[in-house]
């Protein structure tokens, strides 16, 4: 018999402005084990979270309204894009949200006893800025798990953080997983998964969940499946691929699941 940890995709975003605190509070509050989330870095060289380039999808003008001109969070400064509202987009009850610092992230997951997995938009910085923020991952002694698309990824993030955690969310063949199981060994080691193919249609049909492939998976690392959009296909995906971690906006919650 398994538990499986439920990981908050953005927070429970299903119900509140992704990635803000408001939706990571509602993740520790309803029980999640772990926080999804996504890094960028600002033109004043601040960590934040946010998921696209640039902040127009999620933030709005104070007043609600369109920001009209495209802004990439790498031109701005955290306190140009502070200027803006991340929480108004989602319902006008989050009027006021501001776009979180990742160190107040941090802080917050280890004062609450939950994880971070961190998206592989890490990879997108530049390696001194990458190796700052192992720095302030350090600093803060949160859990974080790093995901990453290569095996040179894993290989970094085992050099700056000895004790953090790989998922890997490239495609893995055999000899991969032999090789990141002999550096990682199963504890330290997820291999993920997608199942739902409305919510990952730019994926290759490859890298989809079958019970083969969580079976070869399984002798070499823990097996994380997503998206998870309701109890039926957690029980569903529970009994085809007994993943140790499961990925969900929020439709499904800890109190929702049992042991399998």
């Amino acid at each position: 018999m398994s538990i499986v940890q439920l990981q908050a995709h953005r927070g429970v975003e299903c119900e509140y402005p992704q990635n803000t605190m408001v939706s990571f509070r509602a993740a520790a509050e309803q029980g999640y084990e772990r926080i999804e989330l996504d890094p960028r870095i600002t033109k004043d060289g601040q960590f934040v979270v946010l998921h696209d380039i640039k902040i127009n999808s999620t933030a709005r003008n104070p007043d609600g309204s369109r920001i009209e001109k495209e802004l990439l969070i790498s031109d701005l400064t955290y306190a140009e894009a502070s200027e803006y509202d991340y929480g108004i987009r989602f319902s006008p009850e989050f009027r006021g949200e501001r776009l979180p610092l990742f160190r107040d992230v941090l802080s917050f997951a280890a004062e609450k006893g939950i994880s971070l997995k961190i998206d592989n938009k890490l990879f997108e910085m530049k390696p001194e800025e990458r190796y700052a923020f192992y720095g302030v991952i350090r600093e803060t002694g949160a859990r974080v798990v790093i995901s990453c698309i290569t095996e040179e990824h894993a290989d970094e993030v085992n050099a700056r953080l000895p004790e953090g955690e790989v998922s890997f969310d490239g495609l893995c063949d055999p000899d991969t997983l032999k090789r990141l199981n002999a550096v990682f060994g199963r504890d330290r080691l997820t291999v993920w998964l997608p199942i739902d193919r409305k919510r990952a249609e730019w994926a290759p049909i490859g890298w989809f969940a079958t019970p083969e492939k969580a079976a070869a998976i399984l002798p070499y690392a823990k097996l994380g499946i997503w998206a998870i959009a309701d109890v039926e296909s957690f029980h569903r995906a529970c009994r085809l691929y007994h993943p140790d971690a499961a990925e969900t906006s929020g439709e499904v919650k800890p109190s929702d699941i049992e042991e399998y």
